[in-house]
């Protein structure tokens, strides 16, 4: 860094964050030695938290304000750094933001069928994709356990981390649930809000994150898809399939798509 990137540094006595990206969860705002100016002033915008680190020990959190970066508003930090009354020099510390408002496409898919037994069709190959809406619920786990001494933090990092936890959390969902491929397929909506469950319950300590929401596509192979149609149908004029398979709803609604 040059001398005219050093004064700057030393000038500038506004700490803010803007990104219009809604890409980016995470942010370190870049300072010379992360040298601060006593009573600079410090920016929240709706949608964000700031976070003090002082020697890789979290200090004091801010909410969505203007603040004077003073001893009084920083009462963590003066305690780690001992600061007397009065204190008004310059000071170190490094200052994140965190982007606290919902990600809303963030896609995941199973990468490799999940085996389901199915009382009409034995074992069977599923695979389910959909969308997964998350947020920043703890700021100082997620700064902790995901962001670590990185200068920021994109979403697509986090997607592929939410991708590994609910393919495990889809797969130990169906083997609790113990449903077959006809059930499984019906109720999706239903499901969708138990798997979100399921990804919360290992998110929320670990990664400080809310899962608001989660959609889920489950899909089967062609073959059981057209045997199903078949033996739905023909169960029903049977008699006997409809018990263990579906009801006339189910036979109306393959003979409504054809």
């Amino acid at each position: 860094m040059g001398l005219l990137d050093k004064l700057k540094g030393e000038l500038v006595d506004i700490i803010e964050w803007l990104d219009d990206s809604r890409s980016t969860l995470a942010w370190r705002f870049p300072r010379y030695q992360n040298e601060i100016k006593h009573g600079a002033q410090l920016i929240v915008r709706e949608g964000q938290r700031a976070v003090f680190v002082y020697r890789g020990q979290i200090a004091d959190v801010f909410d969505p304000g203007a603040y004077e970066l003073v001893s009084e508003n920083l009462p963590i930090l003066s305690t780690l750094q001992g600061w007397k009354h009065g204190f008004d020099s310059p000071f170190r510390s490094e200052v994140y933001f965190l982007n606290t408002r919902q990600v809303t496409d963030l896609r995941w898919g199973t990468p490799q069928p999940v085996t389901v037994r199915d009382p009409d069709f034995k074992m069977v190959q599923v695979r389910a994709n959909g969308l997964c809406v998350v947020r920043i619920a703890d700021a100082e786990i997620f700064l902790r356990e995901v962001i670590g001494t990185d200068s920021a933090v994109e979403a697509e990092e986090i997607t592929e981390l939410l991708r590994r936890v609910i393919t495990l959390a889809f797969s130990d969902m169906i083997m609790e649930t113990g449903l077959g491929a006809i059930d499984l397929q019906g109720r999706q909506v239903e499901l969708s809000e138990k798997l979100r469950e399921f990804v919360q319950e290992r998110v929320d300590d670990e990664f400080g994150l809310e899962i608001t929401s989660v959609t889920m596509n489950i899909s089967l192979p062609d073959e059981i898809t057209q045997a199903m149609t078949r033996g739905v149908a023909r169960g029903v004029e049977e008699g006997g399939y409809a018990h263990n398979v579906g009801d006339i709803g189910r036979l109306q609604q393959v003979r409504a798509a054809d």
